[in-house]
């Protein structure tokens, strides 16, 4: 059970009561295992991971199934966290109420969906210039871009097949993953469905794939890398009407001024007309990800760098983590972390941002099967798209594992 409070992520506060619980099972039958995780919320059960384990010996297995992502620090169920929330403000978003709307404000993916509508808006208010232009300039044989706006309605993107940013962490994918560890060197490679998206399939070329190594550099001090891929259409599925429109639009206009060069001195031409862009495509999203953390004692300090492209947004973070356990009973937990996103320069109402966020969080272990988390954050927003903005954040959460 956790109590969480958002302020000022959304137009309205997000304060709640919330419920989960995990149930998995582990098999074990030499040399196959097997292991099915189910998860459990007010909004329904969902089956996380169901996979088949093949060891070929102690230190080399191949796994088949619905398994967790390989690249993040963080984990994925609250029992093996240092603290209640996630590190980065994309994460959090996503969890909010109507924290999807949010996140995709802040990195501008809303912008890019409203600008093929702006463009629709302005050449609706260019109709009339467009008629008297046909009526005193044009003869049948230079009306070509009169009647292909005609002909051919004005299309923004597809709003039954906009794309949406990707779960970037902690995702749940189908595929086959070999695995090998010696203690001190592992290494990971996997084929999937998707690895950021929840594809379902690998029609059309889509695909995900990771590749991770760890070292134990020395007793406690360990560096992982790692890197995930995934093939996707969805983007270009999404902009492609729009794109077809715009360039069978210009290839008029570039008729008609063919027809009659002076009409480029026209207001229609020489101020809108050009104005009409093409989305640049983009098919791939692809994690960079190095990992360095050390343990000693009660002492862990944790250090993640991660590099992303999705689509035709260029991404990075940061994240630094230390956690103290003082005794059988009470640790702290000090977390920052930084992300940074640019659109690509000739993305159409791209723009850029970046965030900070701070996290103290205490943690009491009540029994050895009860530990009580509180948590609070803070975080600094800064968007062309959304301008400046702060979160401030508050859990609290109760753990019961057995």
């Amino acid at each position: 059970l956790d109590y969480t409070n958002f302020d000022s992520l959304i137009s309205d506060d997000d304060t709640r009561f919330r419920t989960f619980a995990d149930i998995d099972f582990l098999m074990d039958f030499s040399p196959v295992s097997g292991e099915i995780h189910f998860g459990f919320s007010n909004e329904g059960v969902d089956l996380e991971q169901a996979f088949l384990r093949y060891s070929f010996n102690k230190n080399f297995n191949l796994t088949a199934g619905r398994q967790l992502t390989a690249l993040s620090y963080e984990k994925d169920e609250s029992p093996s966290m240092y603290q209640t929330s996630y590190a980065y403000i994309t994460d959090v978003m996503a969890d909010v109420r109507e924290g999807g709307k949010a996140l995709e404000d802040f990195v501008g993916v809303t912008k890019i969906k409203n600008t093929g509508e702006q463009v629709s808006k302005g050449l609706v208010a260019e109709r009339k210039k467009i008629t008297d232009m046909a009526s005193t300039l044009f003869d049948e044989k230079f009306e070509i871009t009169s009647d292909y706006l005609d002909n051919y309605p004005i299309v923004g993107i597809d709003e039954e097949r906009e794309f949406e940013l990707p779960g970037f962490r902690r995702n749940y994918v189908d595929g086959v993953r070999f695995n090998y560890n010696n203690g001190r060197i592992g290494y990971v490679a996997g084929l999937h469905n998707g690895y950021f998206t929840d594809s379902n399939h690998q029609n059309n070329g889509n695909i995900g794939l990771d590749l991770a190594a760890s070292f134990m550099l020395i007793p406690g001090l360990e560096l992982r890398l790692g890197y995930g891929y995934e093939k996707n259409d969805a983007y270009n599925r999404s902009i492609s009407g729009y794109n077809r429109w715009a360039s069978n639009f210009t290839s008029a206009v570039n008729a008609d001024r063919a027809n009659r060069p002076s009409l480029t001195g026209h207001d229609f031409y020489a101020k809108f007309a050009k104005g009409v862009f093409l989305f640049p495509e983009s098919d791939d999203i692809s994690q960079v990800n190095l990992q360095v953390s050390y343990q000693t004692g009660g002492l862990t300090l944790a250090f993640e760098w991660d590099m992303w492209d999705v689509y035709v947004i260029d991404m990075w973070n940061i994240m630094m983590l230390a956690n103290y356990q003082f005794n059988d009973v009470f640790g702290l937990t000090f977390r920052y972390s930084h992300e940074n996103f640019e659109m690509e320069d000739d993305v159409p109402g791209g723009g850029e941002g970046s965030s900070n966020r701070f996290t103290i969080g205490p943690i009491f272990s009540v029994t050895d099967n009860l530990t009580v988390g509180i948590e609070y954050s803070h975080a600094e927003l800064d968007s062309t798209n959304t301008g400046d903005t702060s979160v401030d954040e508050l859990y609290a959460e109760t753990i019961f594992s057995f």
